[in-house]
């Protein structure tokens, strides 16, 4: 209680006749490290102090209070918990108040503890206001990055080294999903793997680079994705596609926009489709918008920065329809813009327009097709959703919010987009100029770590 700030000083009466009762400040310690933060092999140690113990002794074993549990060891035994640890793991979120024991002296018999703060809840992880260079705490060494959530890359590692480890180890492994290791005699660590997370606002990477969207939750979670694109040459074209267990997924926006016109053209078009093939069977599914105005579409938007022009388009807008069919004057339903069967692979890029064109020539547009794969969605439920490839007049249509949320929530929840843009290697998206924006619901799993909640609390005991 002490501790973690519920009450000032406590006065404690142990209540025994018999065994000792000593405070050991130097036994005991606890190591806060994040490996490979950096995607380089560094390792940071976030934190690295002595837990000390209060430890009471009597013929018929040990019980000791240590990092805010209690631990029985018995004569000739394994260590046991009897209460556990401050130390919180829930879903993707590690709250870990370190409670550190000072003080010293030992008694014997009917002993009263007195416990003081020495210090509350001083914030460890997150925390921007220590300046060490190349040491315990924050920043990021090879960085100089703050210590924030979410937390990046690598593994977070909490090893504990304690007379009692046998009690920590059973802990860790029962209570935690995380990798638990025995690494010396008393000795223990806990590694919780870290992920990318969603991306939120980013720079468009080169051409045959990618964002990488960690955790993406099940069904449609899906809640920001938008790109603002640096128009370079005339009729550029732009995609985000994804390969994933045999999945091939692409976004693509294309304009008929002439460099030279005027920075928000009046006249000019663009065009979104979207690209699915579930690893199987030859047949995919696509869906295409109409040529849309953006000077007049809400979810796309023609911009002009310092005489610069750029195009936004939204990838989760409702006001956006898209149309299930072929992509291009094949299919039935024709949006009189570019086609994708012209070009060949152009290496880490893929096809020439859209990345996957020799697909679109190669396999069959699925028709009809199912939307049931997603139970906490109300009309993916039971026989789910049916869309057809019809002609012009019976078009089947559904929002573009709805179309990226079902595909993207189809290729798992760590997805690669890597960007594209073309015809060929020309260059036509400026993208060091472009930005972009991916937000959604997180669903990082039982084994990850997301978020980091570490503090240093300080107490103190007397013996009266």
């Amino acid at each position: 209680m002490v501790a973690l700030g519920d009450a000032n000083a406590q006065r404690v009466s142990l209540g025994h006749d018999d065994g000792d009762i000593s405070v050991r400040e130097e036994t005991g310690w606890m190591r806060i490290t994040h490996a490979n933060y950096s995607g380089t092999g560094d390792t940071e140690v976030i934190f690295n102090e002595t837990l000390g113990s209060v430890v009471y002794e009597s013929d018929r074993g040990t019980i000791a209070y240590q990092g805010g549990g209690v631990w029985k060891l018995e004569q000739a035994g394994q260590a046991q918990m009897i209460s556990p640890p401050e130390f919180h793991y829930r879903g993707a979120t590690l709250t870990l108040p370190a409670i550190q024991v000072t003080g010293d002296g030992a008694a014997s018999g009917s002993v009263d503890l007195t416990v003081t703060p020495r210090q509350q809840a001083r914030l460890v992880y997150p925390n921007a206001t220590d300046a060490t260079e190349n040491g315990t705490g924050a920043p990021y060494d090879e960085t100089d990055s703050d210590y924030i959530n979410p937390v990046r890359s690598g593994t977070v590692n909490v090893t504990v080294h304690s007379e009692y480890a046998d009690g920590w180890e059973s802990y860790f492994r029962k209570r935690t999903t995380g990798n638990t290791t025995r690494v010396g005699e008393n000795t223990v660590t806990l590694t919780l793997a870290t992920t990318e997370g969603a991306p939120g606002e980013f720079r468009i990477p080169p051409a045959g680079d990618s964002v990488n969207a960690g955790a993406i939750h099940g069904g449609h979670p899906i809640t920001d994705f938008d790109v603002t694109l640096d128009i370079n040459k005339t009729k550029p074209h732009f995609s985000f596609y994804a390969e994933e267990d045999g999945k091939d997924f692409e976004i693509h926006v294309y304009s008929d926009v002439n460099k030279n016109d005027d920075c928000v053209p009046s006249d000019k078009e663009a065009h979104v489709s979207v690209y699915y093939y579930n690893g199987s069977g030859g047949q995919y599914e696509s869906w295409e918008s109409d040529a849309l105005n953006p000077a007049d579409t809400d979810g796309m938007e023609w911009v002009c920065a310092d005489g610069d022009l750029k195009l936004h388009v939204d990838f989760v807008s409702d006001d956006i329809t898209m149309t299930y069919d072929q992509i291009g004057k094949d299919g039935n339903f024709d949006p009189k813009i570019d086609d994708p069967d012209n070009g060949d692979s152009t290496g880490t890029t893929l096809g020439n327009k859209w990345a996957f064109n020799k697909d679109m020539d190669t396999y069959s547009l699925r028709t009809p097709t199912v939307w049931d794969q997603h139970d906490s969605i109300t009309y993916e439920m039971g026989d789910g959703k049916t869309y057809y490839q019809n002609d012009t007049d019976n078009p089947d249509t559904e929002t573009l919010n709805e179309v990226t949320n079902h595909y993207l929530g189809l290729m798992g929840t760590e997805v690669d987009l890597v960007a594209k843009d073309g015809p060929g290697e020309s260059g036509p998206v400026l993208e060091g100029n472009s930005q972009g924006r991916l937000l959604y619901e997180e669903g990082a799993g039982s084994k990850y770590v997301t978020y980091l909640h570490v503090t240093k609390n300080e107490i103190e005991i007397r013996l009266d």
